[in-house]
């Protein structure tokens, strides 16, 4: 996933002299990225328990969020949706930062 994400904001990264990222090379385009959509791999994130992304409630003190790590953004889906790894299970799944 580290490298994935390496070459991901490689590619986003406008070169010093032209000012012009790969991604607007290569898609012919002057559509620029936007960096700020980029977050520090490895960091904390906090993700909303499955009950209530699935709309059903929980107990008033039960905590609502559950502890993973950021992997990047997903390649299947927009670019608003992160991998994130669950540190209870182990596995990395999709969901809306």
């Amino acid at each position: 996933y580290a490298l994935i994400y390496a070459t991901a904001i490689d590619n986003a990264t406008p070169n010093r002299k032209t000012g012009e990222s790969p991604i607007e090379r290569f898609a012919q385009s002057s559509v620029k990225p936007k960096l700020r959509h980029y977050h520090p791999f490895g960091c904390p994130v906090y993700v909303l328990k499955n009950e209530l992304q699935n709309n059903k409630s929980l107990p008033r003190w039960e905590s609502r969020a559950r502890v993973g790590v950021y992997l990047g953004p997903s390649p299947r889906h927009a670019r608003s949706v992160a991998l994130i790894l669950n540190l209870e299970s182990g596995m990395v799944s999709p969901q809306y930062a």
